[in-house]
Order: structure tokens, then sequence, then C-alpha cells
């Protein structure tokens, strides 16, 4: 029992949890984001190299994606919408794990484009693990801003207290309350 008290609770090494991993998260999607917004002709060279998508939505993808990498990392790193931007996280990384597989399968000898530097790595299954990694750390962030949320939705309505009696008067019959003696 003495052990007991020294030892955090569940609660406290959850939120302790959710706190390294929100930061963690939201440092690595400001930083980048940062190159792709500054240079967007490399990223968009980067998602080209992927194969997966035409011309038009190569722009749409090399337009949108830094910007909700970038708002994702700050809602994480400010402590704002964290459910929202722990599912952005979560379906970035699923969409980051498919794109993966399919050039790996593909055998494409191309940078990752997370960084927006060409030659700072070529795809590998490295990286593939690193990208389901995240996206698992992130679900399990997710889950633990679940556990964490207050439940008062889950309180019966039986053991709700109105906070006053309402006050019952006799009325007539047109519904006029009468008066109090």
């Amino acid at each position: 029992m003495g052990l007991r008290r020294f030892l955090p609770s569940k609660e406290r090494v959850i939120a302790g949890f959710v706190l390294v991993v929100r930061l963690g998260l939201g440092f690595m999607f400001i930083m980048s984001s940062v190159p792709k917004i500054q240079q967007p002709y490399q990223f968009l060279g980067s998602v080209y190299g992927y194969e997966l998508v035409g011309p038009k939505m190569g722009v749409l993808v090399a337009m949108v994606l830094p910007w909700v990498e970038l708002f994702t990392g700050v809602c994480l790193v400010g402590g704002v919408f964290l459910g929202g931007a722990l599912l952005a996280s979560i379906g970035m990384g699923v969409l980051f794990i498919f794109v993966l597989v399919s050039a790996l399968y593909r055998h494409l000898d191309i940078s990752c484009g997370c960084f927006s530097n060409p030659g700072a790595g070529k795809i590998s299954y490295l990286t593939l693990i690193r990208a389901i990694v995240i996206t698992l750390v992130s679900a399990a962030a997710y889950a633990g801003t679940i556990l964490l949320a207050p439940r008062q939705w889950q309180q019966p309505l039986a053991d709700a207290k109105p906070d006053k009696e309402p006050e019952l008067r006799p009325a007539t019959r047109d519904g006029r309350l009468l008066a109090q003696e």
C-alpha cells in the first residue's frame, strides 16, 4: 500500500502520454509543413513522384496538404481541437501508409517528400514502419483523449436533481393561476 501512493494514477499517465505525443506530433507536422509551404513546386515534384495523381489533383494535394499539416500541428501544440487534430493525424498517416505501400510495391526510387528535401532519403520499408508507428501512436493518443474526456453525458437521468422544486399553484378552468393565500 505504501508504494502505491508514489505511483501516478492511470489518468495522469494517460494525460502525460497524450501531452508528449501531441507535442511531438505537433512539432513534427509544423516542421514538415514549413518547407512545403515555402517551396511548393519542389513538394509538387514529390507528389508527382508517387505516380498516383494527375496534374490537377497533384497541384491540389501540393497546395492543401502542407496547410492541413500546419493547422494540425498548431492545434496539437496549442492544445485546441485535440480530437479533430489527432483524427487528422490518423487520416494523414493512413493515407501516407497507402501511398508508401503503393510506391514500394511498384519499386519506385523516390524521396518520401516528408520534409521536402529530395536527397533526405529514398522511401524504404523503414519509412513505412515509421509511418505505421506514427499512425498507431496518433490513434493511441486519440483513444487517450477519449478516456480522459468528461463523462457527464453518461450520468443516468435518475441521478440528476433539479435545482429547485417546481411550485404548484391551483389554476382556474381557463388557465389563470389563483392568487396565493
